[in-house]
């Protein structure tokens, strides 16, 4: 019995009775990989700057290095044993070790001793790396996964709509409740640790639900067990399998969208609170997070049947296209209003639902056309990711936030901003995430059509 007839038979006739289960067990699983993904960008730049007063480009590189060193490598690694453990130890069972290292790495994260900035900064950067390694251990055999729960590929749009369900799930636990648990813990240090504790409690609990939903996948774990032992590939065939068009135009336009969208999850805060003027930023934020839930949710079903009218290529570059000339709008748009600001951020979704969805969809049939390499392509997919956010989120916003002259030390003391200070956080929001989505759109005209 070979593995595609394994995933067949998941879906004959006795198994689509309960399909439904697998799809949103597995489905749960994405709200700890959001907010281990969301967290650092949205929040934890803010923290360090504005609540304990480190300069933005040391912060961001604090955040940068332990992203690019221990995130990149922790994919790989993770990838590659995956792939190479799958007899003895299914991809599911990965998610175990998320589980139990999830609550020490968010709450070590946000419990930063007290100390010089030297001492603070390295113990960031510490933590930030266990926390990526953390990250590693679920995030990529996550992915893999959804190419043995179902061979057809438009059930794989259904399954990656599920999938962005919960995405928008962990979008408001990681951008609308953490922000509201800070603020009603008064703020500053203990607001932050407080929040600390309550994803320490909910993540477990998501990677444990995908752990019992993904239980299905077993069927074709049994029929790679069966089948004679898997040569290894040579670094040679894993370059060409990376490169080949069909997985690279898809990674690198993905990969400028994500250093958008890191820069403008990283300036939100500072968005609001200094270009808009609003002190309720912390709670302005959930609204804005709402309406961007509301805009995936709308949108998934919506985006599923136009895929398979029009294709998933053709509607991933409408969506990045929408998605880019939204937020280069509202980049420009800080003076007019909270109202205008819900709106946009539920517009710019409805554009990234669709390219993140599809481009999920086709990472997942790529993995599926050569099974043996998986491991491989979600391990490099999850690790651009990383680095585009690491890139993004951080790096990128440090340097521009210091070159524009954002002052850390009256953002600390609660004062307004220079006039320079406010372009900078402009531009890090909007102008370059508009113009990379773009960019990103014009790449995907080059990839083979799915």
């Amino acid at each position: 019995m070979t593995a595609a007839t394994a995933h067949d038979a998941f879906e004959a006739a006795p198994a689509r009775r309960t399909a439904m289960l697998p799809l949103i067990g597995y489905s749960v699983g994405q709200i700890a990989g959001q907010v281990f993904r969301d967290l650092p960008s949205l929040l934890l730049l803010f923290y360090m700057t504005s609540v304990l007063g480190i300069a933005p480009a040391l912060a961001g590189a604090a955040i940068f290095v332990p992203k690019l060193v221990w995130g990149i490598g922790s994919d790989v690694l993770v990838g590659i044993l995956s792939d190479r453990w799958e007899r003895r130890f299914p991809r599911r069972n990965w998610l175990l070790i998320g589980a139990l290292g999830a609550p020490a790495a968010m709450l070590l994260l946000f419990h930063v001793p007290h100390g010089s900035d030297g001492l603070r900064i390295g113990y960031v950067a510490i933590v930030f790396s266990l926390y990526m390694m953390v990250f590693a251990s679920f995030s990529v055999p996550y992915l893999a996964l959804s190419g043995e729960l179902t061979s057809s590929p438009r059930q794989r749009n259904v399954l990656m709509a599920w999938r962005l369900a919960f995405t928008a799930v962990g979008v408001m636990v990681s951008g609308g409740v953490a922000p509201a648990l800070v603020q009603q813990a008064g703020g500053g240090e203990h607001g932050y640790q407080t929040m600390a504790i309550t994803l320490a409690v909910i993540c477990p609990i998501a990677l444990l639900t995908a752990w019992f939903g993904t239980r299905a996948a077993n069927r074709g774990n049994a029929a790679v067990a069966a089948q004679p032992r898997r040569v290894r590939m040579t670094p040679g065939e894993a370059a060409r399998a990376l490169l080949a068009p069909k997985f690279s135009v898809l990674l690198g336009a993905n990969l400028l969208q994500l250093v958008g969208q890191g820069m403008s999850y990283a300036a939100l805060l500072y968005f609001l609170s200094y270009n808009m003027g609003r002190p309720d930023a912390l709670t302005l934020v959930g609204a804005l997070v709402i309406a961007a839930c509301a805009g995936i949710l709308v949108a998934q079903p919506i985006w599923v049947a136009l895929a398979a009218r029009f294709g998933k290529r053709n509607c991933y570059i409408a969506g990045a296209i929408l998605h880019g000339l939204f937020y280069f709008i509202w980049g420009f748009g800080a003076s007019w209003g909270a109202s205008a600001a819900i709106a946009l951020s539920f517009l710019a979704a409805v554009g990234n639902s669709g390219w993140a969805m599809l481009g999920f969809s086709m990472v997942a049939d790529v993995a599926a056309e050569e099974e043996r390499r998986a491991g491989l392509y979600s391990a490099v997919w999850i690790a651009t990711d990383k680095i585009a956010f690491a890139l993004g989120g951080t790096l990128l916003t440090g340097l521009i936030f210091s070159a524009f002259g954002f002052d850390s030390a009256r953002a600390v003391a609660g004062l307004p901003q220079s006039e320079s200070a406010m372009i900078g956080v402009m531009v890090v929001f909007g102008v370059v995430p508009g113009l990379l989505n773009l960019c990103g759109a014009l790449l995907m005209c080059f990839a083979p059509k799915r």
